[in-house]
Order: C-alpha cells, then structure tokens, then sequence
C-alpha cells in the first residue's frame, strides 16, 4: 500500500444520471402500483430493476486507491498494485494490462462510433473523456513505478502483477438473489 498515493475514480459521465434515473424509474412504477392496487410482483420486478441498475451504473468504477489499481464490477472489486499495470487502453471498454492478463470493466468506454475509427481518430485528452482517463490511468502507472523504481516491462514489475485481488460483494448478491427467485416465485403463482 502507498498512502502518498492520489486516489482517484472514473466512470462514463452519464452513468451516475442513467443509475439515478433508472432506480427513480422503478421507484415511480413500485409507488404507482401501491398506489393503484399493489401487486407484488410487480414491487419485485421494481426492486429487482433498482438492484441491477444500481450494480450496473452506480457501483461500476475504475480507480487508484491506496496504491492499487481499482476495477469496480458489478459484483465483484479486482485490486493489483499500481505499478504492476503496463498500459490502459480504453475502446468499447477499459481494457488494463497487467502480468500478462487483461482486465476489462464496462464503467469507461468510448461510445460506437469513436471506437470504430479506431487509430483513425485523433487522440484529444483535453477534450474526450475517454482519451482523458486513458492517458491519465498510463501517467498514474508510470509514476507509480517511478516512486518504486521499477523499469517497465521487467521482471520486478511481472512480480507485482501476482498480487491480483478480487473480492465479492456478497451483500449485494444476497439480496439480488433473493429479490430475483421472490420475482420468478410470484410470476409463477
């Protein structure tokens, strides 16, 4: 762990105001339905649509925290040291190189029509996001490095990259597992 560390997170711009609005959405369809003549299917239809929205647009993130490399997914967190990541590319998706292995996350990404143009279009990290986030995750990596004193490419910086962590977010598993077969259950009866 390195305290001196900045910590930083990214997502696409939108995502907070479409995870907002789709929980909004639900809760709007769940109150209408109390209100009209409550069925409960469709309360666990709702809560199940908040649940996946929420896991999708909100808990999704790429970051450097505490000297790591963050990749927030929708039920799970993969963690490595910031220095072990070589290079991040970011396409339809973020994609992160580390050890050999490649770490995808939906929560950054290009929209189609950027993606397709490929090395085509032009790289404007003061004016695209992506390009942003792209150039701004490689330069948090290279000083990582830097205040370790490991080259790039070698065989200290391969080392770190075996410290992969991935943890579950089993609360939020939980209680989408249980809203889920409470949903199946009251459609079929």
């Amino acid at each position: 762990m390195n305290d001196d560390q900045p910590e930083e997170w990214f997502r696409h711009s939108s995502s907070t105001v479409w995870g907002l609005l789709s929980i909004g959405g639900a809760v709007a369809v769940i109150v209408i339905d109390a209100v009209t003549g409550w069925h409960p299917e469709t309360t666990a239809g709702g809560l199940l649509f908040a649940l996946v929205a929420y896991a999708a647009f909100i808990r999704t993130k790429v970051g450097v925290s505490e000297g790591d490399f963050v990749l927030y997914h929708l039920y799970s967190t993969v963690r490595f040291p910031l220095a072990a990541l070589e290079s991040v590319s970011v396409g339809r998706t973020l994609g992160a190189y580390s050890g050999g292995r490649t770490h995808v996350s939906g929560a950054v990404g290009r929209p189609m029509r950027e993606a397709v143009k490929g090395g085509k279009r032009d790289h404007k990290p003061l004016s695209n996001q992506s390009d942003f986030i792209e150039d701004r995750l490689n330069s948090l990596a290279q000083d990582a490095r830097e205040r370790r004193g490991i080259k790039r490419d070698s065989d200290e910086q391969f080392a770190l990259a075996e410290d992969v962590r991935r943890s579950w977010d089993w609360p939020l598993i939980a209680i989408t597992a249980v809203v889920a077969v409470a949903f199946v259950v009251l459609l079929v009866i």
